[in-house]
């Protein structure tokens, strides 16, 4: 093998290399994620447990849900009609409550972190049930 036949084996063998370890990374992130959202699915607090949920508003869970959908802070404060300013004070709130991010500012948009997304994931049905026992209860009027 010629010396530049060597230097491309090696340039190619180091690309497999680096793509194996992404992809390796990528499916370590995956499987943690999936085993946290099934420990989530099959989670029943107690009611010790239930006593310190976070305290955390229905606009506040629009908020962070709208984010999540638009992907963006300015877009959601504007279809949301509040300031940018406001809604990422709100945000930051309910971050702060819960003790993480939950979407990452170093990237453009507001893509979600791991732990946001099983936030999303909890806001969504939250506010679902909620929206499903005030029809439920006008039926009963």
């Amino acid at each position: 093998m010629t010396k530049s036949e060597e230097r491309i084996a090696s340039g190619v063998i180091d690309g497999v290399l680096k793509t194996a370890r992404a992809t390796s990374k990528a499916a370590q992130a995956a499987e943690q994620q999936a085993e946290a959202l099934a420990a989530f699915a099959n989670y029943s607090p107690t009611d010790k447990e239930l006593a310190n949920v976070p305290d955390v508003g229905v606009k506040e869970m629009l908020a962070v849900l709208g984010v999540a959908r638009l992907g963006s802070f300015t877009k959601t404060a504007a279809d949301l009609g509040v300031s940018q300013p406001g809604l990422s004070r709100q945000v930051q709130r309910v971050e702060k409550v819960y003790g993480f991010a939950f979407f990452d500012r170093g990237v453009k948009g507001a893509p979600l972190t791991p732990r946001g997304q099983l936030v999303i994931e909890a806001f969504t049905e939250a506010l679902s049930t909620l929206a499903r026992s005030v029809k439920a209860a006008k039926h009963l009027s």
